[in-house]
């Protein structure tokens, strides 16, 4: 089932729904379109200073389009992961307002790197987030190892990489990867209430401040994208990938035993 994304703005705040029929949100690359498009329509409107991104259902983003990547040839992995990191830079660079994620529930995978993305996060306190990719013989590939670690540094991101774990709310505050966690029932007066802060100060000091942090994150993170998509693409055109797809959209476990290449 395809996941809309839904656009209202509300005076100088817009916000972003995420919105399938079944309550489960994914990233694909249409997604990431549609959200391109919606970016494009926002920076015409110069008033928008804060949007917020958030999720309609059970989940923020439940990770990428499983389906969509199975499908895909195995050597276009890192066409693949380029693209993503494309948008998640344009996300992370959009200085027309200041971008806060609302993460009303599972944000995982792809759906954690959006959120990343984001200048600002705050999660409902049932909410998780975090990168399973290595269930799947793959690794985060649209920028989100490098921007966990420009978060959390090596020592926790390293953890997060290697097992898979999802972070609750709670984890996630205390290590600096959200910067609050709130009741479920209170998280959108919770965002509203941080983007009405934000308002109250100089439009133009809020986006210099964002403009000088951008610059600094571009001049090193860079080199760590490049050899991010290298990764990607070497784990996505590898057997292990296939399999863990597989495995995921036959509901089953993997089976790592065969000698992969």
């Amino acid at each position: 089932m395809s996941t809309e994304v839904l656009y209202e703005r509300q005076g100088q705040i817009g916000r972003i729904t995420f919105a399938s029929p079944n309550g489960i949100n994914l990233i694909s690359v249409p997604v990431m379109a549609a959200l391109e498009a919606r970016l494009d329509e926002i920076a015409q409107q110069p008033d928008v200073r804060v949007l917020i991104f958030t999720g309609e259902g059970r989940t923020f983003l439940a990770g990428a389009d499983i389906d969509e990547m199975a499908r895909a040839p195995g050597d276009v992995g890192r066409a693949f992961s380029q693209r993503g990191q494309r948008f998640m830079n344009r996300l992370a660079h959009f200085d027309h307002a200041v971008t806060i994620a609302a993460i009303n529930g599972p944000a995982l995978g792809g759906g954690c790197e959006l959120a990343l993305a984001c200048d600002l996060r705050v999660m409902a306190d049932h909410a998780t987030i975090g990168f399973p990719e290595v269930s799947l013989g793959l690794i985060p590939g649209w920028g989100g190892t490098q921007r966990a670690f420009a978060l959390i540094g090596p020592s926790r991101v390293r953890r997060m990489l290697l097992t898979g774990d999802r972070i609750s709310a709670s984890m996630a505050y205390e290590i600096g990867l959200a910067n609050e966690s709130v009741p479920g029932a209170k998280l959108m007066s919770a965002v509203d209430a941080l983007a009405k802060n934000i308002l109250m100060n100089g439009p133009s000091a809020v986006r210099l401040a964002k403009q000088v942090l951008c610059a600094h994150e571009a001049a090193w993170l860079e080199r760590g994208f490049a050899g991010e998509a290298e990764c990607f693409g070497k784990a996505f055109i590898n057997d292990e990938s296939r399999e863990g797809l597989r495995a995921f959209l036959e509901k089953r476990p993997p089976n790592w035993a065969a000698p992969w290449a």
